[in-house]
């Protein structure tokens, strides 16, 4: 059991919400509303009565919960509902309407325990695999990993849809190595009992908590043993898609009659940094990789792959296999949240809305700096000439190029067109090839009994639009893509929903798109307002700044260790301050130490030098002033 260091925590003043697009409402709503999962595997109530791992010598230590431990590893502080939930600290400046998923009272009581952005209560429901009734449980939800926060001079930028800056595998560690105190030292214990029982609870209720306080502490033990050591992710960084491999495959399939799930576990090898989310609803394929089409895929995928419990066993009772604890009408409601009305919807006056839902943070100038004017117009040039071909016009330009029709899918039946987000061969951009290789290398074994698909072939995807023939052995996306649709059918069916209905529940745009998915070794260049907002860089976030990435001599320029944890910016090299401390040897205590030479982890590729095209050079090299002028632009996208 590791006991877990963290950071010091940055000196903040004050916070400061930047204007996305959402009201405070629609802001707390999507922190804290539940997608049906239970991804602490503790009940709520005991979560929140935790200590944090720590001895101390006087007092008590802090909780687990607290606000305080919670941002050392690396997650957002959010207000206790209840009638102040709306305070200063909370909103912004602006204030565009209401989100109505939730009302004013569910709104008050979503976080009692004052969790922080990301967590939410998955009230009692009954397992879907065991059929018994399950106390509250803490879910994590897509805030966790898409809310983003830097710290600048005393005051802590908070970013929706940002990469998140937290470490999972610090709380997961910090969760087992306070349970585990918990466990063995008798005066926590007792001070825990107190929180969960209440002061008056009798020695066999205190008995039969201390039973299952033993009995979880064996599981997560025994659990982690079957951990595979592979590349540490640290902060800002997560092996996604082998993860949600582990958890669907690995553990939800264990217990499978007459089946060894063990086959299907793997180690991390391609931690990537938290993508973030403007404008990403309207990609035609989404992921670093552009490997999935439908949103409802890509979403209900991730909810299980942070432990939305599904029932994958129950061969001989079909009325139970599929049946999960997924919130499929949150989804839903997530993905109108994010992608807003359509963004070629002709506004009166003319001209296109634009992305409409959660927008691109701007460049506060007033907290990191005034923008210079003439060095912006200088970068746009450089811009036009560089970037431009794979990364798309930027998205505000007056002359609304990056709108023009050959950007865009042709119309759905729906009306609906999406963004062709250029895809740009690995062996073209340089950068690591780990995260894209997954799909196309990872393959898992599925019993007999599940009836999992091989999908139809159509050029190069692969689509579960109807029926085909079941196999055993599949290529891990073909596998998810299919199984995830089985878990969407199985709701529709049993809560009698037509997908022709605009319930919230399924996204409209299922419709529009099928679910297929491809395999390439390839990544998306997606277009970049609010790049500034995003660092480190590149999809593995091996590259600590802008000023980094656009060096002239990558092997000097990019540092190939640098400290992650702290979120302290830098606004002239437009990233993560990185200093290492005893001659670059160490990182502060409970920082993380990046090495990019360890797998997944390669700085290298997307290299502005000169000489022949490709193999990881994707542009000429830039001048110090040059390079100056394109991250200023960058800065005002």
């Amino acid at each position: 059991m590791v006991f877990p260091s963290t950071p010091d925590a940055q000196p903040v003043v004050r916070a400061k919400w930047l204007d996305q697009n959402w009201s405070t409402a629609d802001r707390y709503w999507f922190h804290h509303a539940s997608q049906g999962t239970s991804t602490i595997p503790v009940p709520y109530s005991w979560f929140v009565a935790l200590e944090a791992p720590k001895l101390t010598l006087f007092g008590d230590p802090p909780m687990l919960a607290s606000p305080a431990y919670m941002t050392r590893l690396g997650f957002i502080p959010s207000m206790k509902g209840g009638k102040n939930w709306q305070s200063a600290g909370y909103a912004t400046a602006a204030d565009p309407g209401q989100f109505s998923a939730w009302g004013d009272g569910q709104v008050n009581a979503a976080n009692p325990g004052d969790l922080p952005v990301g967590f939410a209560i998955t009230h009692a429901y009954r397992d879907p695999v065991t059929g018994q009734m399950l106390p509250d449980q803490v879910g994590l939800t897509c805030a966790a990993c898409h809310t983003g926060h830097l710290e600048y001079k005393g005051t802590s930028l908070r970013i929706d849809g940002a990469n998140s800056a937290a470490s999972l595998d610090k709380l997961t560690s910090a969760l087992g190595a306070s349970l585990l105190l918990t466990d063995k030292l008798g005066w926590r214990f007792d001070r825990f009992a107190r929180r969960v029982l209440g002061p008056d609870a009798g020695k066999a209720d205190k008995d039969r908590l201390k039973a299952q306080l033993d009995a979880t502490v064996a599981g997560i033990l025994a659990g982690a043993k079957t951990t595979k050591p592979g590349t540490a992710e640290g902060f800002n960084r997560l092996d996604a898609l082998n993860r949600i491999g582990n958890q669907v495959f690995f553990v939800d399939l264990a217990g499978a009659r007459g089946f060894d799930s063990s086959v299907n576990n793997v180690a991390n090898a391609a931690p990537v940094k938290y993508p973030h989310l403007w404008d990403t609803p309207w990609f035609i394929w989404a992921q670093y990789d552009a490997s999935i089409m439908q949103p409802v895929i890509r979403n209900a995928g991730e909810a299980l792959g942070v432990a939305a419990r599904i029932n994958l066993t129950s061969y001989d009772d079909r009325q139970k296999l599929w049946a999960s604890s997924v919130d499929f009408k949150h989804l839903g409601q997530f993905e109108a949240m994010l992608s807003g009305p359509d963004p070629l919807k002709a506004r009166p006056g003319g001209g296109v809305t634009g992305f409409a839902g959660l927008r691109a943070p701007k460049w506060p100038e007033a907290v990191l700096g005034k923008l210079d004017p003439a060095l912006v117009a200088k970068g746009a040039a450089l811009y036009a000439a560089h970037c431009q071909a794979c990364h798309l016009a930027p998205v505000n330009a007056a002359d609304q190029a990056f709108y023009g029709s050959a950007n865009w899918t042709t119309p759905t039946q729906f009306g609906e067109s999406f963004l062709k987000v250029k895809l740009v061969d690995q062996s073209y951009v340089g950068t690591d090839p780990g995260e894209a290789e997954i799909l196309v290398k990872r393959q898992v074994k599925v019993p007999a009994g599940l009836g999992i698909e091989e999908g139809i072939k159509r050029g190069d995807s692969i689509c579960f639009d109807q029926p085909s023939a079941q196999v055993t052995t599949t290529g891990f996306g073909q596998a998810l893509a299919n199984l995830v649709q089985q878990a969407v059918a199985k709701y529709i069916t049993a809560h009698n929903i037509t997908q022709k209905a605009d319930t919230g529940l399924i996204h409209a745009r299922q419709d529009s798109r099928p679910n297929c998915i491809q395999a390439k070794v390839a990544y998306k260049a997606r277009p970049l307002d609010g790049i500034w907002a995003t660092p480190p860089y590149l999809h593995n976030g091996s590259v600590p700044s802008l000023d980094a990435l656009l060096g002239s001599d990558p092997a000097k320029d990019r540092p190939g260790t640098f400290c992650l944890g702290n979120r302290a910016y830098d606004p002239r090299k437009v990233g993560l301050e990185t200093g290492l401390s005893w001659f670059g040897l160490a990182c502060p205590a409970g920082t993380f130490r990046f090495d990019a030479s360890q797998t997944g982890n390669s700085n290298r590729g997307h290299e502005f030098r000169d000489g022949p095209r490709g193999n990881g050079v994707i542009g000429p090299a830039l001048n110090d002033d040059d390079r100056k002028a394109i991250i200023e632009f960058l800065k005002s996208q």
